[in-house]
């Protein structure tokens, strides 16, 4: 374990925590800045809370995001959820066309473009995997005349295949489409330059590799999109002058507008501070890490001819995911010995293994024989 970073995450000690691609561990100086705002909200309420400090934090968070993502604090949105966020971009698009994504992607990055799609006049069309993974050559000879919007992650859930994004931006921006990106599996570990990488809308939540709390999320929105764009939902801090409380319908500057009403503010406050700390540890430095310690990780279970593992090998393919077919070692991988609880992830009937900054070759090792371990376990 990363015993110099036992202050922020005391959990550490108690458990060998690789399931970042599920809830991040949130570093201790997040959690005493959401409690202190909280408190003083509760206990405060307007006199702490008012219309300064409520902007403050908003703004706060858009600044905290432009530099992670290195675009315009013009060009974020401050939303509470990915499903959220991107309903409302799928809301805001015009009719007609083939919307195309995976189907080995996340059900909230599909379902809204079903649903509203029925309204819309949208075809979806879901390219098929091959053993969990998506042929990316094959997915781009999809991106045709008459794509409306192609919609993918960054970095896939289940098996931490990742995407080149300037090649099917570049595929997409040649017939007319949109690229939609999901990036919760990505912003936090792999460096996001929006601008570099040419999407259109960039989405990702704070809970994951973020190390934020739930409900915060976000979404980048090209500036050239956002006045042909209309929110797919509205409320009173849509506008202009949102303390007006008039009711006409002027909406506030660039990707504002797509923000609605109130929320959970501590949530971004939370946000904002741990992104603030993984800037000043340095995304490239954090993603290195990752990867090598990941990579370790799976150069040991390679040794395991008996193991597959789903994951791609390649570095630049995949993020700091590694994904296994275990079926049968669950239990034995979970249960609780003289040493940490071992804390991972079930999807889709594999097992998945996600490291972060937090984690190290210790960690790499000590799960590697954990899973030695489990297999012999249920050979006997």
């Amino acid at each position: 374990m990363r015993r110099d970073l036992l202050p922020e995450f005391p959990a550490l000690e108690k458990y060998l925590y690789l399931n970042t691609a599920s809830i991040g561990l949130v570093p201790k100086r997040t959690i005493e800045a959401m409690v202190e705002f909280s408190e003083r909200v509760m206990s405060d309420g307007a006199a702490f809370l008012d219309e300064e400090m409520e902007a403050e934090v908003f703004e706060g968070l858009r600044k905290a995001l432009s530099k992670l993502l290195g675009c315009d604090t013009d060009e974020v949105a401050v939303f509470n959820s990915v499903t959220e966020a991107l309903s409302s971009i799928a809301l805001a698009l015009g009719r007609g066309g083939r919307i195309l994504s995976t189907e080995v992607e996340f059900p909230s990055v599909v379902y809204p473009w079903v649903r509203i799609g029925k309204e819309k006049g949208w075809t979806v069309e879901l390219v098929e995997a091959e053993d969990h993974l998506i042929d990316e050559n094959e997915f781009l000879s999809k991106i045709k005349d008459g794509v409306r919007a192609v919609c993918i992650s960054h970095v896939e859930f289940l098996t931490g295949q990742r995407f080149d994004l300037k090649a099917i931006a570049e595929r997409a921006h040649e017939v007319g489409a949109l690229l939609i990106v999901d990036g919760i599996q990505a912003a936090g570990c792999i460096p996001v330059d929006v601008r570099e990488l040419d999407v259109d809308v960039y989405i990702a939540g704070g809970y994951k590799w973020l190390l934020g709390p739930m409900g915060a999320a976000f979404a980048y929105v090209r500036n050239e999109l956002l006045d042909e764009l209309e929110p797919g939902i509205v409320g009173w801090r849509s506008v202009e002058d949102m303390w007006s409380l008039g009711i006409e319908i002027k909406y506030a500057r660039g990707a504002r507008k797509f923000e609605y009403g109130t929320s959970d503010y501590g949530s971004k406050v939370g946000l904002a501070r741990s992104i603030e700390y993984l800037l000043e540890l340095g995304i490239d430095s954090i993603h290195e890490q990752d990867m090598r310690v990941s990579s370790e990780f799976m150069d040991e279970l390679s040794q395991l001819g008996e193991l597959k593992i789903v994951t791609p090998g390649d570095r630049g393919r995949r993020g700091p995911i590694v994904t296994i077919e275990g079926r049968g070692l669950d239990r034995s991988l979970k249960r609780e010995g003289s040493g940490r609880k071992l804390v991972v992830s079930i999807r889709r009937g594999l097992l998945r293994f996600s490291f972060h900054f937090y984690n190290d070759e210790e960690d790499a090792m000590e799960a590697a024989e954990r899973v030695k371990k489990a297999i012999r376990e249920s050979k006997s």
